[in-house]
């Protein structure tokens, strides 16, 4: 992972902590063990996705952790 990626999955991890009421550890596990959408959806969509507002992002983000289950 080149350090823009992680700059923005860091981005993503801290945003959604925020927006979810949750700590950057929680988010974390939830991206990355729980749903693997840090690997399967995140840095694969890097280009689409760092480009749009963070709001976007954000509830992007929800979504498909609502679609694999990780929300309700």
């Amino acid at each position: 992972m080149d350090e823009k990626t992680l700059e923005f999955t860091i981005f993503c991890i801290e945003s959604l902590a925020e927006r979810l009421k949750m700590s950057s550890k929680e988010i974390y596990k939830l991206i990355n063990s729980d749903t693997d959408i840090l690997n399967s959806y995140i840095i694969p969509c890097y280009e689409a996705l760092h480009s749009q507002s963070k709001n976007y992002i954000v509830e992007d983000l929800i979504e498909v952790l609502k679609e694999r289950g990780a929300l309700k």
